[in-house]
């Protein structure tokens, strides 16, 4: 085991092809030592409301695929800010999408849970980004 830049993500990720390309890809960054994946934002959110019980099962980083089946990227992010406090403490999100309206993208930067945006797909540089992000309040 390598030094990680996160010891927990959670993935928030609709296509199974992209859950195994930035499974792989986050091993041989060793970005993560666990990462949770989930397909919908429903299934996240129930498994923060009910699998993480206190502030060290809490991911450090949620990586959010805002065009999810059911409920979308901005309905989690909604009740996200409902969770317990010891996760809202130490878990920040990263969303992962591509916006053509400013107001979505402003909508994003003023929520203080958020620290950035990426777009799809999950890259090395994406993933080295996202690293430097851990020393910065927000990368909007």
């Amino acid at each position: 085991m390598g030094n990680y830049t996160y010891k927990h993500i959670l993935l928030i990720e609709d296509s199974e092809i992209d859950v195994l390309v930035y499974r792989r890809l986050m091993e041989l960054m060793n970005f993560a030592s666990h990462v949770t994946i989930t397909s919908t934002a429903e299934e996240a959110i129930d498994f923060l409301r009910h699998e993480v019980t206190n502030e060290k099962q809490a991911p450090e980083l949620i990586l959010l695929d805002m065009h999810l089946p059911g409920m979308s990227g901005f309905d989690f992010l909604e009740l996200f800010n409902a969770l317990p406090t010891f996760i809202l403490n130490k878990t920040r999100v990263v969303v992962l999408s591509v916006f053509q309206k400013q107001e979505e993208i402003d909508r994003l930067a003023a929520n203080k849970f958020v620290l950035g945006q990426l777009e799809k797909p999950l890259t090395q540089e994406s993933l080295k980004k996202m690293a430097g992000w851990k020393e910065v309040a927000s990368a909007f």
